[in-house]
């Protein structure tokens, strides 16, 4: 197994993520850690590395030296960004660095912090068409999507870290500040001009600025699910969480349920960039993004040897990684899925479901007996955990829970309780929930006893009945017999008689 660390030095933390990539390609993040060091605390207009900064990140990156030597790593990736990027005594740094730590960081251009940024966002969330942020310690990258490739980019020399420096009393900024700040923030969007043509975009955030503001937005409306990736804010979220930071104390940020405590004293900058950006554009809708740069790195890593480094169906990806990488089975989802999606094609005219609904459902078919991995007993609980605490790409929140809800429901009478998530799932959803769970269901007993046994199914129907006919060629007595226990089922939720024989190929 390959084993990969990635150190991103920025102006703010410096932060290790390291990961596993198997023989045959699947990865597990195995480890990650960070510290705040403000690398670029009171640079100043000489733009120089100071000693005390300088000794608090040699400090760190030797800590994160004896994490990643004890996992066996067998590929580094170090990168500095803004802080080391603009740093005048940057050659003497990155020596010291060298020299302390045996670490060789390369000193990523804008250009490059941009495009690692784009490579981590297009590779783990459904984003075609929009502007990704990434908000850093001391620089800020924009980039426009179209057709899920970069059409336009620009790195601005100010983050987190240095907009606080330059404008703001870190205790409780003045108002003066504040306008200050937003008027300076206004006049750097208006600079750049395929910004200016932005109308309405989504916005794809990611930088600790904006992993922080979508947990205090879930912390205050008490969200139900604990995923940063891929969470939604409206644009009305973003400028109430705004205003509310920006007029508290320190004290009082440090006491906001979600915001990290190190973060506080530059949050308010932070949060008045996002807010600047989606007045600016007048973005409707914020993505919030769990991967970034690291990701990026990892996945250029990753692709290297690919003509095009991006990855076509997020979603099959992430199914097929997870069950690659924990060495699952992979013939019997893959023939239930086969069998459900037949069924669900066929009986459209009964659910009148869509190809989302169709796409779910091929994920609950894949990952129906995931929870084996914990135990086998309740194994259809212990899926429902895994999946919605599992990083799959290319779904909405909303989209997780109902296929772990149709997974879940694969070997036991439909019991499904959504009131748990009813902040993300709707009465309609409960009825899809349903609908799916027995598809899933019958097809998982038609293939009961792993063997191929039914080979595709076709069904007929009547004016108050279903018939399923299983083409086999072999006997099916024991998958008909299991199959049918689901017809009760069948008829509450589709008002059906559900009728199976088998036909021989």
């Amino acid at each position: 197994m390959e084993k990969v660390a990635i150190f991103d030095l920025g102006s703010n933390s410096v932060r290790l993520m390291l990961v596993g990539i198997s023989s045959d390609g699947s990865y597990k993040l195995i480890d990650e850690a960070k510290e705040g060091v403000r690398l670029s605390e009171n640079m100043g207009p000489e733009l120089t590395l100071k000693p005390a900064a300088i000794v608090r990140t040699i400090e760190a990156l030797r800590l994160f030296q004896h994490l990643y030597r004890a996992h066996g790593i067998t590929h580094v990736i170090a990168v500095a960004t803004a802080a080391v990027r603009l740093a005048s005594n940057q050659r003497e740094f990155l020596q010291q660095v060298k020299d302390a730590t045996g670490l060789e960081f390369r000193v990523l251009s804008g250009q490059e912090e941009a495009q690692a940024a784009y490579m981590g966002v297009v590779n783990t969330l459904d984003a075609s068409d929009g502007l990704i942020i990434d908000i850093g310690g001391g620089s800020t990258e924009l980039i426009q999507l179209k057709d899920r490739r970069v059409v336009a980019s620009t790195s601005l020399p100010f983050g987190a870290v240095t907009l606080t420096e330059s404008f703001l009393d870190k205790v409780k900024p003045t108002e003066d500040q504040v306008k200050a700040l937003e008027s300076y923030l206004r006049e750097n969007f208006s600079s750049v001009e395929w910004l200016r043509d932005m109308n309405s975009p989504i916005i794809f955030g990611l930088g600790g600025t904006i992993r922080n503001l979508s947990k205090i937005d879930r912390k205050r409306k008490k969200y139900s699910l604990d995923i940063t990736h891929n969470y939604r804010m409206s644009g009305k979220d973003v400028f109430d969480i705004y205003r509310l930071v920006r007029t508290a104390s320190l004290e009082q940020r440090k006491k906001i349920p979600g915001l990290s405590k190190d973060r506080a004293d530059i949050i308010i900058a932070g949060l008045a960039v996002v807010s600047g950006l989606v007045h600016f554009t007048q973005s409707q809708e914020l993505a919030v993004s769990g991967s970034g740069l690291r990701d990026g790195l990892f996945y250029q890593h990753l692709l290297r040897n690919h003509e095009v480094p991006y990855i076509d169906n997020l979603t099959q990806h992430s199914v097929e990684n997870l069950m690659r990488y924990y060495n699952l089975e992979l013939a019997h989802p893959r023939h239930v899925a086969k069998l459900t999606l037949s069924m669900f094609d066929q009986l459209q005219s009964l659910h009148e479901l869509g190809s989302a609904e169709r796409r779910i459902l091929e994920v609950a078919s894949w990952l129906h007996d995931v929870g084996i991995l914990v135990n086998f007993y309740d194994h259809h609980k212990h899926s429902f955990y895994l999946i919605t605490n599992s990083r799959i790409n290319g779904l909405t929140h909303r989209e997780i829970l109902v296929a772990a809800y149709v997974a879940m429901s694969h070997s036991k009478p439909l019991q499904a309780n959504i009131l748990p998530h009813r902040d993300i799932l709707n009465e309609d959803d409960g009825k899809t929930i349903k609908m799916l769970g027995v598809i899933l269901r019958i097809a998982e007993a038609l293939e009961r006893s792993e063997a191929g046994v039914i080979q595709d199914v076709r069904c007929h129907q009547y004016v108050d009945n279903v018939h399923l006919v299983a083409l086999t060629r072999h006997s099916a007595e024991l998958e008909i017999c299991d199959a049918f226990k689901g017809a009760a089922d069948f008829k509450k939720v589709f008002g059906r008689n559900l009728f199976i024989s088998a036909k021989n190929l």
